[in-house]
């Protein structure tokens, strides 16, 4: 499956302009991922774009998040097994099994942190700079929602050491910040 096909299926099924922002944001980080460690962009690409393709249908019910995100994969036709993990893996511990599925636990952290501090920006994505990042993830009143918890941790889980990982994130978001009102 390739982006534009991935993207349609978003259309399909995220019923609320938020979700689809969301998705596109972890899908750059994911990207950006996949280009500092060699692995195929497209296929991290995806796993950013569907981990939380049900969240407006789920959100009531935790306990089927991400589970109805794959039935509807599959249901389309789509089996790559590992993307399906990592879909799981975002919200299940036992799913992180491989450097993608712990990779976007961490995206999708940074992500919901990222796009906080570029709507509070005259200049948005562009130009964001680790420090200040890292100034807001210390600041709990700021995005009070994004769970700083899968932001921590990402040297031990995937490698990265904190600013480096905050550097690449960024980078992923600037890569699709025009298509979500970022640019």
């Amino acid at each position: 499956m390739n982006r534009e096909e991935g993207r349609a299926l978003v259309e399909k099924y995220a019923e609320k302009d938020t979700t689809i922002r969301h998705l596109v944001s972890v899908e750059g980080v994911m990207r950006a991922l996949a280009r500092h460690f060699g692995e195929d962009v497209e296929r991290w690409g995806l796993a950013g774009m569907f981990h939380d393709l049900d969240q407006d249908q789920t959100h009531d019910d935790i306990a089927r998040h991400g589970y109805q995100s794959v039935e509807w994969l599959e249901a389309e036709g789509y089996g790559d097994s590992e993307v399906l993990n990592a879909i799981l893996a975002h919200g299940e511990e036992r799913y992180q099994t491989d450097l993608m599925s712990r990779s976007i636990v961490h995206a999708d952290g940074v992500s919901g942190l990222l796009v906080a501090c570029a709507l509070v920006r005259p200049q948005r994505a562009e130009g964001m700079k680790v420090s200040s990042v890292k100034k807001k993830l210390k600041e709990k009143s700021f995005a009070p929602g994004v769970e700083r918890d899968k932001i921590r941790g990402v040297e031990e889980s995937i490698g990265v050491p904190m600013d480096e990982f905050i550097a690449i994130s960024i980078t992923g978001l600037q890569e699709v910040a025009p298509e979500i009102g970022l640019a």
